[in-house]
């Protein structure tokens, strides 16, 4: 229902509130949920815009799975790149540009093709900052390429708080001095007025800058995004030579299409599915060579605009109560977000549409809560009135009995606040323990019982038990049994198959139970039983595994002291050697599981060659290896190397190439492949063998697990894996298991230290 108009108070009242509702919405924003929501919330102004009605004049080369499948995984030969260029440019493309980085030489011949087909005058390439383990450093193409291109532009694509990209710095700061967009510098061949028109409207010169260095801040512009998207080509249709008409003079931008190569960034079109690079540079490109630029308000207009806002909304809910609050709620946001999309549509503008929202959001609860407030205030002022008018009897029995009843009712009210929060605390308390607990009366009736209690008896909520019924349920252990220690019974038993300690103590007469009761709590002992089963089962293992090679050797040893000349003897050294260091090299594993378990052993951080670690677990397996029938075999890549701590590497290399010769098919061939893919050296181990289930493999890398497939005369106690993950994710990398019929793959990745030439070595 409609109030009346607000007096003078009432306006001084409603300005108060305003900008008090605005101070909340600026502190609110500066939380990161807050500002992500409100980043969101403006980027639906992308999504509803209409289209432009001219088409666009970039068109997409794409580098898709396609073309990859017909041409070979990438990197592609630079004479690939090189007759792409070239197919392009006599295509009639206006501009090309080539979002591929071009920093690591290739054959000679190979580059010098490139190099020619740059030297078009209407190439442009990118360079872009890129992280190294000494901090950030320009990835340059190189110089041939930058001397042969028309230009060389930056690809960066700085992102917000949560992660999206929507704007981007015309000028990047280098050594060299200011750097353009790897788009402007498109768009400038294209048509160099269009962008220097577009430049100054954002304050910015269209001239080379030569100076090193202009700003530490450089200007981020909003990017201007269209929901119609771009004409695009696959580059395996440029590379058979097929003209289309598409391409004549219009600027083209090479780059990867769908497919996980190249960088893929969320946008305010697509939030949740990543955009290929390429195509948020083709919506720069489109946005400088249409004309459509979008500015955000200057900041004190963003200020003006949200205390209206503010006012807007304060007076608009003091003036409506009741059900009819809620039509005016969604009449007023409705109408401020129309208003913020035209503006955002006609004027280009960006307002802060999630901050106006938040306002009308907080709007009520703020001016609700102030009414809640005053009526406060008028209650106690009354109550106030009240004692003093009662104080004015104090002479009587009447002005006693006011005076009993305030202090009545102020300690009612102090006693319900405190009894209140207490029965929550002890209802968070019982809820949040993980122990079955229940409270019994005297006569053992159930009164008050926690979730997990009621979950392990499998009660109902308004089923009864009793005292006598829950001892019925579970059976007391043997070595633990329940004994009496003056009042209080405890011990262990077993319910549904789980062992618990059981605790059965009495209680005091309360409100609750005048005569007293019983709390019985059962603590559920799972975890100590997993612990001392996991360290039975591996104290069995390890007592196997160090009694078999020490058996061997004392045998051996004693054969050779008592019958030198035996033809027995022969091979005896060669045993006692492979039975010692196969000994050696398992304690040392173990001992080291147990350092890193306990954080007593460090990582030490050198230089690593992994052909030389391989080699050298191959030297101390081969014994094994051949008893078996089994050929050891590498495959390298050239000058692979990690940081790490070599004898852990090792370790864990030796534990893999143990566990295929121990699981492995006899007569089979074991390879160890040291590769490097990306940013990460990989390390893998394939070996020939019964197939491990799907289900077990996640579950392969943790201590004292054993797959379901090991055969049962095979030892060992489950650390070796958990060791292997350890060592990995201590250095910064992971591990990974694949298993299918004849083959069984596991992988250690690290981060990568040197590049890789890849060459297969052969060990037998």
């Amino acid at each position: 229902m409609k109030n009346k108009g607000p007096n003078r108070r009432g306006w001084v009242q409603m300005f108060g509130l305003s900008v008090l509702l605005f101070f909340a919405v600026a502190v609110l924003s500066a939380i990161p949920f807050i500002r992500d929501w409100e980043l969101r919330f403006a980027d639906t102004f992308f999504r509803l815009s209409p289209s432009p009605k001219q088409k666009s004049e970039v068109v997409l080369v794409t580098l898709d799975d396609e073309s990859l499948q017909r041409y070979g995984r990438w990197p592609w030969s630079r004479t690939l790149l090189a007759k792409l260029t070239s197919n392009l440019v006599k295509g009639g493309a206006s501009v090309v540009g080539l979002d591929i980085l071009l920093s690591e030489p290739q054959t000679p011949d190979a580059d010098r093709a490139l190099e020619n087909a740059l030297q078009s005058g209407r190439v442009v390439i990118v360079d872009k900052i890129a992280s190294y383990w000494d901090g950030p450093h320009w990835m340059e193409p190189l110089p041939q390429f930058a001397r042969a291109a028309a230009a060389v532009g930056h690809a960066q694509a700085p992102l917000e708080q949560d992660s999206v990209c929507r704007r981007y710095p015309p000028l990047e700061l280098s050594l060299d001095g200011a750097r353009w967009a790897f788009a402007v510098e498109v768009a400038r061949r294209v048509d160099a007025k269009r962008t220097a028109n577009f430049l100054s409207s954002y304050g910015l010169a269209a001239q080379d800058e030569t100076r090193p260095v202009l700003t530490a801040k450089p200007v981020l512009v909003p990017i201007p995004f269209r929901r119609d998207g771009f004409d695009t080509i696959p580059a395996w249709t440029v590379m058979q030579g097929l003209d289309s008409l598409l391409l004549r003079g219009r600027p083209a931008l090479v780059g990867f299409g769908t497919t996980e190569i190249g960088d893929r960034l969320n946008t305010p079109l697509h939030p949740e599915f990543p955009t290929p690079g390429v195509e948020v540079h083709a919506q720069i490109l489109d946005g400088i060579l249409s004309g459509r630029s979008l500015h955000e308000i200057p900041l004190w207009a963003q200020g003006v605009t949200l205390l209206l806002t503010c006012g807007l909304a304060v007076a608009v809910f003091r003036s409506w109560r009741g059900l009819a609050a809620v039509g005016v709620f969604v009449v007023t946001a409705a109408a401020l977000y129309a208003v913020a999309l035209l503006v955002f549509i006609i004027g280009s503008r960006i307002v802060p549409a999630g901050s106006m929202m938040l306002a009308v959001i907080l709007a009520p609860l703020l001016v609700y809560t102030a009414d809640f407030v005053l009526v406060e205030r008028s209650v106690t002022q009354q109550l106030l009135g009240l004692r003093s008018w009662l104080a004015l009897l104090g002479k009587d029995g009447t002005a006693r009995e006011g005076e009993d009843l305030t202090w009545r009712l102020e300690l009612l009210q102090q006693l319900q606040t405190e009894l209140g929060s207490l029965y929550e605390l002890h209802k968070t308390l019982l809820e949040s323990t993980q122990d079955l607990v229940a409270i019994f009366d005297e006569q053992g009736k159930l009164l008050l019982k926690n979730h997990a209690f009621a979950k392990a008896y499998h009660l109902f909520p308004d089923a009864s038990l009793s005292l006598e019924q829950a001892r019925t349920q579970w059976i007391a252990s043997d070595d633990a049994p329940l004994t009496h220690r003056e009042s209080i019974e405890e011990g262990e038993v077993s319910l549904d198959g789980e062992l618990y300690s059981v605790r059965v103590a009495p209680l005091p007469p309360t409100r609750l139970s005048p005569k007293g009761g019983t709390i019985l709590t059962l603590t559920n002992l799972r975890t100590r039983v997993e612990r001392d089963r996991a360290r039975a089962e591996a104290l069995g293992f390890i007592t196997h595994e160090l009694r078999t090679p020490l058996a061997s050797i004392q045998g051996f040893a004693e054969l050779m002291m008592s019958y030198p000349e035996s033809p027995l003897c022969v091979g005896a050294p060669d045993t006692i050697f492979r039975e010692s260091k196969r000994l050696l090299a398992l304690i040392s594993s173990y001992l080291d599981v147990l350092r890193l378990d306990a954080g007593a052993k460090s990582v030490a951080s050198s230089s690593i060659d992994l052909e030389a670690a391989v080699r050298q677990v191959f030297d101390i397996l081969h014994p094994l290896a051949n008893a078996a029938g089994m050929q050891l075999i590498l495959e390298n890549e050239e000058n692979i190397s990690v940081m790490g701590d070599a004898p852990l590497i090792g370790g864990a290399i030796l534990n893999l190439v143990s566990n295929a010769i121990k699981y492995g098919k006899p007569q089979s061939d074991i390879r160890v492949r040291c590769s490097r893919e990306n940013e990460e050296v990989i390390i893998s181990v394939h070996n020939l063998g019964e197939p491990i289930a799907p289900d077990e493999i996640a579950r392969l890398f943790d201590p004292y697990y054993r797959a379901s497939n090991t055969a049962k005369g095979t030892t060992g106690w489950g650390l070796g894996l958990a060791f292997v993950k350890r060592i990995a994710e201590k250095h910064g990398g992971s591990v990974r298991a694949e298993s299918e019929p004849g083959d069984t793959q596991f992988e250690i990745r690290l981060p990568a230290k040197t590049e890789p030439a890849t060459v297969v070595k052969e060990v037998r």
